[in-house]
């Protein structure tokens, strides 16, 4: 097995080099060119690390479906694409200059790390560039896009201005999700799946009510915010109660429904009472000393979100961090107190915690709650809380200045563009329907450093200037020479440039925040296709035909481009989506980074490529698929199936060189299962283009296994006598014909899907036997039926051999009977005998049968007999029924045969042993099987299917010579000979019935075995002797060429 995996690996190299050497790719570009457009759009990878296996999948459809249509004539787009920037680069960077925070980035110069952003692109998408080859992926490596350059920025400038033109450019105070260690914000589509099950130490703490005199019990798992609390919510419509304790003086007010949290702290209850009750009740809040907190008014106020089943009832309300608190601060007027930094340490004005880190103080700040006799006790609690989805950081809150598109004009001319794309699965049309239903204003700026630059130049005067493009900087630049002198529009340098406000005339700076990197990536339909540089050129490659991804891609890059192409062309930029899900481990758990992870690189030179592409092609996308080397090795024996009917055609065509240049068959002179391959190829050649025209290439695989067997176990197996024997060369030219009308066609059908083993067999096979053939099977046109070969009921017939072949060879198990033992009679009984008949000659080769008889009722080969029916016997009979039974189980043949056909008749029995005869009611006729017979019906009992096992002297001699042909055939093989190489045999053996059989049959021994000489009990001078057991004799056999 370790060779042949060799071999592949090797062999995909060998064709590596040939393509090269070669320029196939090139040659088929300009083959191409002009043709009808393929209208594909490549997401752009992340070039920040190399490809894992997991990315093979993606990368793998995509080129599937290119070779498809390039096959068919497209011209296709082979524009690659690379994302080139934002957090995920940063963050890489960072880290490998041991970077802890964004102050260091400042330390070292932001020219020098925006540098060092784009060498790190560089470098990985070299890699990148060369493993997608290795996976046989074809692009124009020369030309891949980068989503950093400045035509793509400017393309997004167009893009923001348009917006703004719209009023859709709003600059707002938000909560926003936001990440320490990145020290930026989160949009809400990078937030989708961020959320992981944690387990932190929550804090019921108790605050005073000024005018209760008693305490209220509250419940967080956010303790760092409680350095900002504002306000307590209660539900007006829940039940509350006051219960004594025996852990304070003073009682504590909470929900009904928590009493459980009190356990045996509670004493009793006081009262009950509303929560609306409690409206308007004055607080003392948390750490009311602190600075930030002077001068602040907490209340109890009434929120209707506030569930009773859910902590205490009562929920502290930090209207700076969080979401719904700042929304309901806006709603009630509440003040919002923002503690921290953009590291997550808090500012200056919260006394003890002011520059603590967020994430540490917890403990704290139970022990500052403690020493007011505030702190009532910590319990861990496991919930859902969301990370950053680039370095995993856990996200806080922060209520920030951001830069916003809002969404709600767009939602309606989203949605309708949506529901104009083929979504596959169907059910992404729906995540995108929900997404847009549900989706808030896009988040789109940045505190970062490496991105696209926001345009906005926001001036003293109030009005807001967004650029639009290069040639628009320069126009209001207040010194347009240092535009000219930009080295690139990103940071630091583009930051130089300050513009006159077109309002009061200003100087004007831009504002430092770069954009979300979908926007990078949203534009690509128009930044890579032209559309600011030639609108006709653009409008041939929009909007896409076919774009695919990773299903997360739904709300990212799918969303994104959507959400441009409306803005600018108010149309979806693809017609149809295709998404795949993840690449999991072979035991189901997730590939990581950090854990257990594939490297594509070696998946590649351990199974090949062919071999991944295979594994990937077969998985249904709507499923997550799972890779290993195991799995590996069942798709590459798989893959070896197919190999070994180019190794058995190559194998007899290298001796007889059959060319099919000008080759026309003769129809008249195919046999039945001629007719039946190339009805089955034309079916498989179909069957194969609805598949590829239906982005379903997992179907195509489940065809093509089929189609492999059935050219192995079918054709091959009953014609390869056809192949080797001498004598009639039209036949043979024929099948060749045949088999490689299907070979030929199965190469071009699975060329998109493995190429490496379809160019190197098209080389080795078809521009051999057709030296007209395009130079590679990758410029070969999309096979096309044969004319004259529509299935007339040939396959449904083939079919039904097939089941009675299969039914005959499970008797001939059953019976112990192996297949180089003869048998002399198959019986048949079918209404379609007429169809089997026609391939009689095929069923009694593959079943080594004598003859077949066919039967127009199947009881012929039934035995009738009769038995005692008790019921009516025992009123006549009596004590003498079971006498009766045994007269009729020692009756012999002849006598059963004058009872049964008596009883048959209804007349009176007689029966041998007795005086009187007896009325035939007595009797029930049975039949069983005639000895020595077998038989079976079809699983849907439309046929009958018999075998006659009895063995006579003859059928055993003959049976004994082919057992000692197949030793013979084995021990050329081992000796290494080649298929057509003449040899002399001598087999040897003191079984005396052994060869005496042999003797018999010496001219077909000769014949099968391509023996000049065959010597029976005398010796030669042998390349190769063996001594082997046949039917427990031991034979010797010796061989040496001829």
């Amino acid at each position: 097995m370790a060779e042949e995996k060799n071999m592949f690996v090797e062999l995909e190299h060998t064709v590596l080099d040939f393509w090269e050497k070669e320029k196939c790719f090139e040659k088929l570009v300009e083959k191409n060119k002009g043709n009808k457009m393929f209208r594909f759009l490549d997401g752009p990878i992340t070039a920040n690390n190399p490809m894992g296996i997991h990315h093979a999948w993606g990368r793998s459809i995509k080129d599937v479906f290119i070779r498809y249509h390039a096959m068919n004539g497209c011209d296709c787009r082979y524009q690659n694409g690379f994302d080139s920037q934002g957090l995920w680069v940063e963050v890489e960077v960072e880290k490998a200059l041991g970077f802890e925070t964004k102050k260091d980035i400042e330390a070292y110069g932001m020219d020098k790390f925006t540098k060092a952003c784009k060498d790190r692109v560089k470098h990985f998408s070299g890699i990148i560039t060369e493993q997608s080859k290795r996976l046989g992926q074809w692009m124009d490596w020369e030309n891949s896009y980068f989503t950093n350059t400045d035509e793509n920025i400017a393309g997004i400038w167009h893009f923001l201005k348009k917006c703004d033109e719209n009023g859709w450019i709003r600059r707002e105070y938000k909560p926003m999700p936001w990440c320490p260690r990145c020290g930026t914000s989160l949009s809400e589509h990078e937030m989708t799946g961020s959320y992981k099950m944690m387990t932190h130490n929550s804090v019921f703490f108790k605050l005073p009510i000024e005018e209760l005199g008693c305490k209220i019990l509250v419940w967080t798992t956010t303790p760092w915010t409680l350095s900002s609390n504002i306000a307590l919510a209660v539900n007006p419509e829940i039940d509350y109660v006051e219960v004594k304790i025996k852990s304070d003086e003073q009682t504590l007010i909470l929900a009904k429904n928590a009493i459980k949290y009190l356990g045996d702290d509670k004493i009793e209850v006081v009262r009950g009472l509303k929560g609306e009750e409690l409206v308007g009740y004055h607080f003392e809040t948390c750490f009311p000393d602190i600075p930030a907190q002077a001068g602040i008014e907490h209340k109890i106020v009434a929120w209707e979100d506030v569930a009773a089943d859910e902590g205490t009832g009562v929920v502290h309300i930090a209207p700076g961090c969080g979401v719904e608190d700042f929304e309901l601060g806006e709603r009630l007027g509440l003040p919002k107190v923002m503690p921290i930094d953009d590291t997550g340490i808090y500012l200056d004005g919260f006394g003890w915690m002011t520059g603590k880190d967020s994430h540490t103080i917890a403990d704290e700040v139970f022990e500052h709650l403690k020493e007011a006799n505030k702190l009532y006790k910590v319990e861990p609690h496991e919930h859902s809380y969301p990370v950053c989805w680039r370095c995993k950081s856990e996200v806080v809150f922060r209520l920030v200045p951001a830069w916003y598109i809002c969404t709600e004009e767009l939602k309606p001319r989203l949605m309708k563009a949506a529901d104009s794309v083929k979504w596959e699965p169907a059910s992404n049309g729906k995540r995108m329907h929900d997404w847009l239903s549900n989706m808030g204003d896009w988040n789109i700026s940045r505190k970062r450093y490496y991105g696209m630059p926001l345009p906005f130049y926001p001036c003293d005067c109030g009005h807001t200037t967004v650029i639009g493009s290069r040639e628009e900087l320069r126009d209001l630049a207040v010194d347009p020479e240092k535009v000219d002198a930009l080295p690139e529009l990103h940071r630091p340098w583009v930051d130089e440039i300050q513009i006159k406000c077109p309002h009061c005339g200003k100087p004007v700076s831009r504002v430092s925040e770069i954009g979300d990197v979908w926007l990078d990536a949203g534009i690509v339909p128009f930044s890579t296709l032209g559309y600011f540089r030639d609108k006709e050129e653009w409008r041939k490659n929009y909007p896409a035909e076919w774009v695919t991804e990773m299903h997360e891609q739904v709300r990212l890059w799918f969303y994104s481009m959507l959400f441009m192409s409306v803005v600018l062309e108010d149309r979806a930029p693809y017609e149809r989506v295709l998404t795949n899900s993840a690449v999991v481990s072979e035991d189901g758990s997730k590939f990581s980074k950090t854990g257990f992870m594939i490297r594509f690189d070696e998946a590649a030179e351990k199974i090949g490529a062919d071999t991944v592409r295979y594994l990937y092609a077969g998985a249904p996308v709507s499923s997550d698929v799972r890779f290993g080397y195991n799995l590996g090795d069942e798709a590459r024996r798989k893959l070896l199936s197919f190999w070994n009917i180019y190794t058995f055609f190559e194998t007899y065509a290298k001796i007889d060189k059959p060319n099919f240049e000008g080759y026309t068959p003769d129809k008249s002179k195919m046999s039945p299962t001629d007719l039946w391959l190339v009805t089955r190829t034309n079916e498989f050649i179909q069957r194969a283009t609805d598949c590829y025209n239906d982005y379903k290439v997992y179907l195509l695989i489940k065809d093509f296994e089929v189609f492999v067997d059935d050219i192995s176990n079918w054709y091959i197996r009953t014609n390869r006598r056809r192949f080797w024997k001498t004598g009639d060369e039209q036949d043979k030219q024929l099948a060749y014909w045949v088999l490689f009308q299907a070979l030929n066609s199965a190469v071009q059908i699975m060329a998109p899907v493995i190429p490496f083993m379809t160019e190197y067999i098209w080389q080795n096979l078809t521009r051999k036997v057709l030296p007209s053939a395009p130079i590679s099977v990758h410029l070969s046109d999309w096979p096309q039926q044969l004319a004259g070969f529509e299935n007339d009921g040939i396959i449904e017939q083939t079919a039904l051999v097939r089941d009675a072949i299969a039914v005959a060879m499970r008797l001939r198990n059953e019976q112990q009977l192996k297949v180089r033992q003869p048998l002399s009679k198959l019986y048949v009984c079918s209404a379609d005998a007429d169809k089997i008949r026609t391939f009689e000659k095929n069923i009694l080769d593959e079943l080594n049968i004598k003859a077949i008889e066919y039967l127009a009722d199947a009881s012929v080969l039934e035995d009738k007999y009769l038995t005692v029916n008790f019921k009516v016997a025992g009123a006549v009979l009596k004590q003498n029924v079971n006498k009766m039974k045994q007269s009729l189980e020692t009756l012999s043949a002849e006598e059963m045969a004058v009872a049964v056909a008596s009883a048959v008749a209804g007349e009176q029995v007689a029966v041998p042993g007795w005086d009187e005869t007896f009325d035939a009611s007595i009797f029930n006729v049975a039949s069983k099987t005639k000895s020595g017979i077998v038989s079976a019906e079809f699983a849907n009992g439309s046929a009958v299917i018999a075998l006659d096992t009895v063995l006579t002297d003859a059928l055993v001699r003959e049976g004994l010579v082919r057992d000692v042909i197949r030793q013979c055939q084995l021990i050329r093989k081992e000796a290494g000979y080649e298929v057509e190489q003449r040899v002399k045999m001598a087999i040897s053996s003191e079984n005396s019935e052994i060869i005496a059989a042999l003797r018999e049959k010496t001219d077909y021994l000769a014949e099968e075995l391509l023996a000049d000489e065959i010597l029976l009990n005398e010796a030669l001078a042998a390349d190769l002797q063996k001594d082997v057991d046949i039917a427990g004799s031991t034979v010797s056999l010796s061989v040496v060429k001829a």
